[in-house]
């Protein structure tokens, strides 16, 4: 679906519905109603879908009708170049397991060279760590790189680099989400870290300036949930294709939602690496999929993307990792129960510093002082 699809008004754009207007504080449109549209979907449309006849429904009429109209009206033959497309990518997004021989030194030496990496690199948004919870003497690192060549640039620290633990047996892995060029593989292949690449990448990231990075109307910290999840046998080529539809959407309708990237996982045809990186929980993690049927995301992503899922919303993960402040978590857990059931990890016991998405942000104004219409785009 093209750019062009989503009308520009004085206060925003509208939903892709193309019925009424939003704002830049309105996470979709609910005609004033969003009580009644939220407890409609929670109490009536999931409940249903979940049932036997709702699943029937799904299988038989609505997922065919929405691959059948796709393919009609030309959506499965899009630009890659588009906004929402792979090639679009400019940034690199990485998350590193990797054991080490003493969490305390770990933390001592990796704290102040994660504040100087991030602090110094205007291209490094975000570079930190926590303790995994789910493995012995093991952490968790993240970083957002704006470009390939950011990532080639950092060096290493040698009172970090004698923390790692040896990991022959690949104890260490990672996922590399974006940009996955020869130049990226070359910068981490010296890690000792078993990256995994995979097949099939689906997607997009923005870039700043996006106003998504605007620290002013989003001034995060953010919220990022990553994973490894279970799709049902044989059906990654299919929720490949799907997710990268619905991304299309979300890119738009949810300003805030600075990432959605999947890829199918190297060890199994039946898993997939998984990203969604949000600055604001109601501009990013609500509007990535809004309770209202006045959009088209919702139906999107449950006709069409959710049941290629094992376990459906319920979806099974071999890692799962939250990153976020509690309220935002406490939040998220309660608009989809689902979220329970990733490792909680909350900002305030971050190793390093919080994500700066916003840094180097210049406000576009007029000359009335006013945002720009660039500066409010969706």
């Amino acid at each position: 679906m093209s750019a062009s699809y989503y009308a520009n008004t004085d206060i925003g754009v509208t939903c892709p519905t193309a019925c009424c207007p939003v704002g830049l504080k309105d996470p979709a449109c609910y005609c004033g109603c969003r009580p009644v549209c939220e407890g409609f979907v929670n109490c009536c449309l999931l409940p249903f879908l979940n049932s036997g006849c709702g699943q029937c429904l799904i299988h038989n009429v609505t997922g065919p009708c929405w691959r059948g109209c796709d393919s009609i009206v030309g959506i499965d033959a899009r630009d890659p170049k588009r906004p929402s497309g792979l090639e679009a990518i400019k940034c690199v997004v990485t998350l590193t397991i990797r054991p080490v021989h003493d969490i305390e030194k770990y933390k001592a030496a990796f704290a102040p060279y994660a504040k100087e990496v991030q602090a110094s690199n205007p291209g490094v948004r975000a570079f930190f760590s926590f303790i995994d919870k789910s493995r012995e003497k093991t952490v968790l690192q993240v970083a957002w790189y704006d470009s390939p060549e950011v990532l080639a640039g950092i060096a290493k620290d040698e009172a970090v680099e004698a923390c790692y633990a040896p990991s022959p047996n690949g104890e260490a892995f990672g996922a590399v989400y974006g940009v996955r060029d020869e130049a990226v593989k070359k910068a981490l292949a010296s890690t000792g870290v078993s990256y995994e690449y995979g097949s099939l990448p689906r997607g997009f990231m923005k870039s700043a300036p996006h106003p998504g990075f605007d620290s002013e109307l989003y001034p995060g910290p953010p919220m990022i949930w990553m994973s490894k999840r279970w799709v049902k046998p044989g059906r990654n080529p299919n929720i490949a294709k799907a997710f990268a539809k619905v991304g299309d959407l979300q890119f738009h309708t949810a300003p805030a939602f600075l990432s959605g990237f999947e890829y199918s996982a190297d060890d199994n045809p039946d898993q997939l690496w998984s990203l969604r990186w949000f600055n604001d929980y109601e501009m990013g993690h609500v509007a990535h999929f809004p309770k209202t049927l006045i959009s088209w995301v919702p139906t999107r992503v449950l006709f069409t993307m959710i049941p290629e899922l094992k376990g459906g919303l319920g979806a099974e993960f071999p890692v799962g990792l939250s990153f976020s402040t509690k309220e935002d978590l406490e939040k998220a857990i309660a608009y989809n129960k689902g979220n329970a059931a990733y490792d909680r990890h909350f900002w305030e016991d971050v190793i390093g510093p919080v994500p700066d998405m916003g840094k180097g942000m210049v406000k576009k104004t007029t000359k009335g002082g006013a945002p720009s219409a660039g500066s409010m785009e969706r």
